[in-house]
């Protein structure tokens, strides 16, 4: 699998930071499904055969 970058607003920034340390599994499994899980599944076709096509 590729790598993947997510990048997060300052308001998810922090949510992740208040998750954390609340340490609140509830809510850092609700961050995952709601702000990381969309942003990984979206397709970046336009993209995607020019990075994987490059080569070192």
């Amino acid at each position: 699998m590729p790598k993947v970058f997510v990048v997060f607003d300052e308001a998810e920034q922090l949510l992740l930071k208040s998750i954390y340390y609340d340490e609140d599994p509830e809510e850092a499994l609700k961050f995952v499904l709601e702000h990381i899980i969309p942003k990984v599944k979206k397709d970046i076709s336009c993209l995607s055969g020019m990075i994987s096509g490059q080569k070192g």
